[in-house]
């Protein structure tokens, strides 16, 4: 059984690694460092499983417990184990209930590799300005559940903050994320390479899901929760798909838009 004095014991919260690992929590300093934090047991098997965990934190008065073991141990050789006190864990958590455990994560290597997308056969969806660190977790969690190899991301929240990995439980690790400057560019892109991009979309020219004959290499956008598809965007999607509700229903949340869509293009 590992015990504290196997690894490096940090207490004071103003250590500088954990004053690093606090800074996390932003944009700026996951970007500055290339980290991000995958908090909680489940993220953290996620993440050693991924070999993306470059550090994990361990409060110490879970240390000993069996689950928090079986993780320590799939990590040798793989991540650097630090034990902190109950203070200079506090510090670095954004949860309201900590479990006692955090990875601290590199950004995934698959994710620089955007332009492999284009011509390899791989089910792919687009997310144009999905602001919703919820949505966005949901849509990528739900991505996983129904065979979607990559997802294109243009002007959404960021994937790696707190709210987004949490949301997408485990997905940022198993998933192929291309994050996008021009959007619009980069669906020029898959048409010329014979993609067909359908814009979820309402309008007189939507064809309704279930009516429309869905292929696998069909890439469908799916907009912003409150306008929707930007309009330089529309402009380079191919046609435009509705899904069919109720009369006095105005339209679904983003993220279960996207998974309807997503449960469409699972059965191809």
């Amino acid at each position: 059984m590992y015990n504290v004095s196997d690894f490096e014991y940090i207490q004071s919260k103003d250590n500088d690694r954990v004053k690093l690992f606090s800074k996390l929590e932003k944009s700026k300093y996951r970007k500055e460092h290339g980290l991000f934090l995958a908090e909680g047991r489940k993220l953290a098997v996620e993440a050693v499983g991924a070999d993306c965990a470059k550090y994990l934190l361990v409060r110490e008065d879970v240390l000993e417990t069996e689950d928090i073991q079986s993780i320590i141990k799939a990590a040798e050789g793989k991540s650097e184990v630090l034990v902190l006190s109950n203070a200079a864990f506090g510090k670095i958590t954004t949860e309201s209930a900590p479990q006692g455990i955090i990875a601290v994560c590199s950004f995934p290597e698959k994710h620089a590799c955007g332009d492999a997308c284009i011509s390899d056969d791989k089910k792919i969806i687009i997310l144009d300005g999905i602001r919703d660190p919820g949505n966005l977790g949901t849509i990528l969690r739900s991505a996983v559940a129904f065979g979607i190899d990559a997802v294109i991301l243009g002007d959404c929240a960021d994937i790696y903050s707190p709210k987004t990995v949490r949301a997408a439980m485990g997905a940022v690790f198993k998933l192929q994320l291309v994050l996008c400057d021009s959007l619009s560019v980069f669906v020029s892109k898959l048409k010329k390479n014979g993609r067909k991009i359908l814009g979820a979309a309402l309008g007189k020219n939507s064809v309704e899901l279930g009516e429309y004959s869905l292929a696998r290499n069909d890439a469908v956008v799916i907009g912003n929760e409150g306008h929707g598809i930007s309009e330089e965007v529309l402009s380079v999607c191919d046609s435009f798909l509705k899904i069919p509700m109720e009369e006095n229903c105005e339209s679904l949340n983003a993220g279960i838009a996207a998974s309807v869509i997503m449960w469409e293009l699972y059965k191809l």
